[in-house]
C-alpha cells in the first residue's frame, strides 16, 4: 500500500466510529465497486452520485482534489478493495456499557480510545443494563473492568475482611 493511499484510506476511517458504521461504510464501497463501471467516465464520486447518500460522496471529492485517487477504472477498482481490506482490518475495542450511547460519546470514546491505541480503533458497542456506571472494555483477548460494580464489589470485600477481623468469636 502507497503512503498516499495512507492518507485517503485514513479519511473514509475517520467517518465512522463503531462497528455499525464500519459495516454500512463496508456495504456502501461494495455497492460502488459492483456498479463503479456502468459506462460512467470520470473519478469514483461522479460515478456513484446517483446511487449514494451520506458523507461518502463528500470523502470522495476530498481524496479526488487532493490527488489520491486513481484515475483509471483499474486503479480506481483496486483503490475500492484496498480501501475495504484497511478497513477490516483496522483493531476493534470492545465496550460494554449500560445505556444506549448518544453519537457524541461514541465519537468521544472512539477518539480517546484511538488515541489511546495509537490509530485509529472501532468499537464494538454491546448494552447490558447489569453494568452499573463505567464501561467494560476488552481488546485483543485483555478484559478491564471499568464499573462501579466491580470497584463496589471490591470496596464491600474488603469492608467485610476488615470487620471480620474485629469481630471477637463467640467460641464460649
Amino acid at each position: 500500500m502507497k503512503i498516499t493511499n495512507e492518507a485517503a484510506l485514513g479519511a473514509f476511517a475517520n467517518t465512522i466510529y463503531d462497528t455499525t458504521g464500519l459495516s454500512r461504510l463496508i456495504d456502501q464501497i461494495n455497492l460502488i465497486e459492483r456498479s463503479l463501471f456502468k459506462d460512467k467516465p470520470g473519478m469514483i464520486s461522479a460515478k456513484a452520485r446517483d446511487y449514494l447518500t451520506g458523507n461518502i460522496i463528500s470523502v470522495f471529492e476530498e481524496i479526488e482534489k487532493a490527488g489520491l485517487e486513481p484515475a483509471d477504472d483499474q486503479g480506481q477498482l483496486q483503490f475500492l478493495k484496498d480501501l475495504i481490506n484497511y478497513l477490516q482490518n483496522l483493531p476493534v475495542v470492545k465496550v460494554t456499557v449500560a445505556f444506549e450511547p448518544t453519537h457524541s460519546f461514541v465519537m468521544k470514546l472512539n477518539n480517546r480510545l484511538s488515541e489511546f491505541l495509537g490509530k485509529k480503533g472501532i468499537l464494538e458497542l454491546t448494552i447490558d443494563e447489569n453494568v452499573i456506571g463505567g464501561a467494560v472494555f476488552e481488546f485483543n483477548g485483555k478484559m478491564s473492568d471499568q464499573t462501579l460494580k466491580y470497584k463496589l464489589h471490591d470496596e464491600l470485600v474488603g469492608l467485610v475482611e476488615r470487620s471480620s477481623a474485629k469481630i471477637p468469636s463467640s467460641a464460649a
